[in-house]
């Protein structure tokens, strides 16, 4: 029987909540030390390459949440037979790797024309094809990591996820921010980050190990175990290129239209909003395995996933609200916070719209762990993927005519398409 947690799912929130704000935190203070540490230029080039092979991640976070469905329905079969984790980890592990291979090698082989497409006129540094290479490597490193933490989130270990990940994060921060301080020379920036993904995964993988009860993580999976497993996260690939789409369009475009300035002031107002979706998301992402290991148990355990999704919908609707509440009432103490006076205070209109739709993407937190949990990809991936196609219409559209508004309108009109998955988990419960 594969190991289970007995920690309360208050408990298990928390942990999850702080496994999740390990990344943004971390990223914040690095930020704050490579600034300093770097100069300008050299700062920014390390930005480009960095975000440029971060394209490359936009599958990971389908095979992420693959593998922890698959993981943690595993968990739920306990002895009787099936897929197992191990079995899972290795295909996962599998398909990661192979995107990693073919994303070097087309690094390597391509860098230099890469890197004058990327940098533009930074091209002409003597090193940027080698910076470029070596970004790409270290968020290839990092997505082997993730499927790794992917599986010990299916296993409901919270604890030891949010402790691991924080010292990860931590040990990469340090690094990172001390090289640049000693050395001031972005190779070694970048070569000291592989390093510190490539320990990060190892000792991850070490954890890992020691919490499945076989004490093994790779086993060469069954052909129909490949089958499930690549047709359930296909759908999530699907989803998941629409979402690096959606999230980087609008910007896109309000920055095409309106200039760069309106685009920094609609981001700023974005990552404000945002916290009325991202906080339940990142507090209830527990039930994500949750569901997904009751649900492998059959008519017992879809007893139990009703109840417990009709709570969490409840409490997560109400924690939503009440943040955005608090947003609402103090906009004005918050962007003076984040963005000093840089922008404009009369855009209450546009706060407005864009903190409602994400309380109503915080809405379907619930359902939308509900259906990757009980495999249902396809409907998930077909209702999220049109809703943010609305979406960067109506946002073409509406931004020459409305301005900021009319790409809070936009993001409105996909928080209300996502609405349909509350009908879809009713239909699955049912």
């Amino acid at each position: 029987m594969l190991t289970r947690s007995h920690e309360p799912a208050a408990v298990r929130a928390i942990w999850s909540a702080v496994d999740a704000a390990a990344a943004p935190v971390s990223a914040l203070i690095m930020t704050a030390g490579l600034v300093r540490a770097l100069s300008a230029s050299d700062y920014g080039v390390l930005i480009i390459a960095l975000a440029a092979s971060g394209l490359s991640t936009a599958v990971n976070p389908a095979i992420a949440a693959t593998t922890t469905k698959f993981v943690s329905e595993a968990r739920g079969r306990e002895d009787a037979p099936g897929r197992t984790a191990a079995g899972v980890i290795t295909a996962s592990l599998i398909a990661v790797v192979l995107i990693d291979v073919v994303l070097l090698a087309i690094a390597f082989v391509l860098r230099d024309q890469l890197a004058q497409l990327v940098f533009g006129a930074a091209s002409n540094r003597s090193n940027v094809g080698s910076l470029l290479l070596l970004a790409v490597l270290a968020v290839s490193l990092q997505q082997v990591d993730s499927v790794l933490a992917a599986a010990i989130r299916g296993l409901e270990r919270f604890s030891h996820q949010a402790v691991a990940e924080i010292c990860s994060r931590l040990a990469l921060t340090a690094v990172l921010v001390a090289t640049a301080w000693l050395t001031g020379n972005l190779q070694w920036v970048l070569i000291g980050q592989c390093v510190i993904c490539a320990l990060s995964g190892l000792a991850r993988a070490a954890l890992l190990r020691a919490l499945l009860p076989e004490h093994r993580i790779l086993s060469w999976p069954a052909r129909a175990e490949f089958a499930a497993i690549f047709r359930y996260g296909a759908w999530m690939w699907v989803s998941a290129i629409a979402g690096v789409a959606y999230l980087n369009g609008d910007r896109i475009i309000v920055g095409h239209v309106l200039g760069a300035a309106a685009a920094g002031q609609y981001n700023v107002y974005v990552q404000i909003a945002q916290l009325t979706h991202y906080v339940p998301s990142s507090l209830f992402a527990f039930s994500f395995p949750a569901f997904s290991r009751l649900g492998a148990r059959g008519g017992d355990g879809r007893a139990q996933i009703s109840r417990s999704y009709r709570r969490y919908r409840v409490t997560i609707i109400a924690t939503a609200l009440g943040i955005a509440l608090v947003i609402v009432l103090a906009r004005q103490p918050l962007l003076s916070l984040f963005a000093g006076n840089a922008f404009a205070r009369e855009q209450d209109i546009l706060m407005g719209l864009l903190v409602a739709s994400f309380f109503l993407l915080a809405c379907n937190v619930a359902s939308y762990y509900l259906l990757l949990a009980l495999g249902a990809s396809k409907p998930v991936s077909l209702i999220s993927t049109g809703s943010m196609l609305l979406a960067l219409a109506l946002t073409v559209i509406l931004v020459p005519a409305y301005g900021l508004n009319g790409a809070a309108v936009g993001r409105l009109a996909y928080g209300l398409g996502t609405l349909a998955l509350l009908e879809r988990a009713q239909r699955v419960l049912r």
